[in-house]
């Protein structure tokens, strides 16, 4: 894990965001924007944690938007958020998403401009936990699952045409879901992106 106050405070209200969804879930973000929203909710509750920090959503790298970016002192921190509900398909399309997610989050630090990524997910559909099968296989988000950095990842199909194919990451990454309340159907994941 990265050593950083600022990445400790991004977690820290991160999981007070996914606890208040898990615990109230009359105030579960609905729609095709649900991912805005729940930055936005994470904006907030940071923001209440630590003044401090500054936050800009949605800034443009090349021809990408990242989710998040926070700042602290000479720390950058970008930030791609993943929120997938029961009520979500594409499950396939979803994992791949993700997997592209923490291929960005790679190329926003190495280009310098970032001192670290985070990639965070909650979710409350356990197919993400489980042992991917058929065309999403290599883009398993299995819980326990190990990504080596310089493994190639195959599909015969993908949504996002920005996708390299095959899709290799520089980095090790290990899937530790973690349920959010014992008595919660809901999952978080938060993986650190690190330089090289």
């Amino acid at each position: 894990m990265i050593v950083s106050p600022l990445i400790d405070a991004i977690c820290d209200s991160w999981r007070e965001v996914a606890n208040l969804i898990a615990s109230h879930p009359w105030s579960e973000p609905r729609g095709r924007r649900k991912e805005p929203i729940l930055v936005e909710r994470l904006r907030g509750i940071l923001a209440k944690n630590d003044a401090s920090v500054e936050m800009e959503p949605e800034v443009k790298f090349d021809s990408w938007y990242v989710d998040l970016v926070c700042t602290l002192g000479s720390e950058r921190i970008a930030v791609e958020a993943k929120y997938k509900t029961n009520q979500d398909g594409a499950v396939p399309d979803n994992r791949k998403a993700a997997f592209f997610d923490l291929h960005k989050l790679e190329t926003y630090v190495s280009s310098g401009e970032y001192s670290a990524g985070l990639f965070l997910w909650l979710t409350n559909n356990r197919s993400y936990l489980r042992q991917a099968s058929g065309d999403s296989s290599e883009f398993s988000t299995d819980t326990g699952r190990i990504y080596n950095g310089g493994d190639q990842l195959n599909a015969r199909r993908f949504r996002n045409n920005d996708m390299p194919i095959p899709l290799i990451l520089n980095g090790d990454y290990v899937f530790e879901w973690q349920q959010v309340t014992p008595e919660s159907a809901w999952h978080t994941l938060i993986i650190p992106v690190r330089k090289g």
